[in-house]
């Protein structure tokens, strides 16, 4: 068989940066969403953080019902059991009476951890606390979600909307319930892309609420 010629390897086109260069994963967007996100901002990168946003939505969202939401408040539930069980016990541990089987117990594994029982009983305190504290929470978000709860979604949302318009220097004006401004526009039809309709003083509220500091913990 014939050797290729210098000429035709030296003819060969190398390997452009665009053909060498992974294709970059485009985040979907619904056309109505796209057409409210352009007349705010006409920019690709802007249309591309509005649909990042509407993606985070309907996967917030969608925790909030069927069979995801349950599986998460019997997620809950189960720590629920399970941490208030080990409060219980550390607590019988801690504070029992000197001949209960879990302060034997818990002398014996905390002679196996640190050598000696009593420098287990600060960091069991700790855990006590905390696992009374988590499995309280637990049990309330649960509550909440089985009630509808608070709208993390669309909070979600507003946070993420109004950290968009200040990356893109945009103004973040709420507007009147007649004239709604940019960011309640564009809140309301995230929602309505995820099946879910958010009227604009709801939508409005959330904004708001997304500029408050958090509670110190």
């Amino acid at each position: 068989m014939p050797a290729k010629s210098k000429s035709s390897a030296q003819h060969r086109p190398a390997p452009s940066a665009r053909q060498e260069a992974a294709p970059a994963k485009v985040v979907k967007i619904a056309r109505r969403l796209e057409s409210v996100a352009r007349e705010i901002k006409d920019a690709d990168d802007f249309v591309e953080h509005v649909a990042g946003l509407a993606k985070r939505y309907r996967r917030e969202h969608a925790l909030r019902i069927g069979d995801a939401q349950a599986e998460v408040r019997q997620s809950l539930r189960a720590f629920h059991k399970h941490a208030s069980a080990l409060a219980e016990w550390l607590e019988q541990a801690n504070n029992g009476k000197a001949t209960a089987i879990e302060r034997k117990a818990f002398d014996a594994l905390g002679t196996k951890l640190y050598g000696s029982p009593v420098l287990a009983r600060p960091p069991s305190t700790q855990a006590l606390d905390w696992l009374t504290r988590a499995g309280e929470a637990a049990d309330a978000v649960a509550a909440e979600m089985k009630q509808g709860g608070a709208d993390d979604a669309l909070r979600i949302a507003a946070e993420g909307l109004r950290a968009t318009f200040e990356h893109h220097k945009l103004k973040l004006a709420a507007g009147t319930d007649k004239k709604p401004g940019d960011a309640v526009r564009l809140l309301c039809a995230i929602a309505r892309e995820a099946g879910e309709t958010v009227e604009p003083a709801a939508a409005k509220a959330v904004l708001k609420d997304s500029n408050r500091p958090a509670a110190a913990a």
